[in-house]
């Protein structure tokens, strides 16, 4: 469930990015740019914070 969360804030997210981009809003682009690229990383199990050991 958790991984189909973040596929599909993946989808939304990149998406926006080109819509933003090619409209000409950077800043919104930028902001979901960086959503997708959270978004992957999430997808695939990295882990932003190190784990305490």
């Amino acid at each position: 469930m958790e991984t189909g969360a973040y596929w599909l804030l993946y989808v939304v997210s990149f998406s926006g990015a080109l819509l933003h981009w090619r409209l000409g809003n950077e800043l919104l682009a930028a902001l979901c740019g960086i959503t997708a690229l959270l978004s992957a990383l999430l997808i695939g199990g990295i882990r932003i914070t190190p784990v305490p050991r």
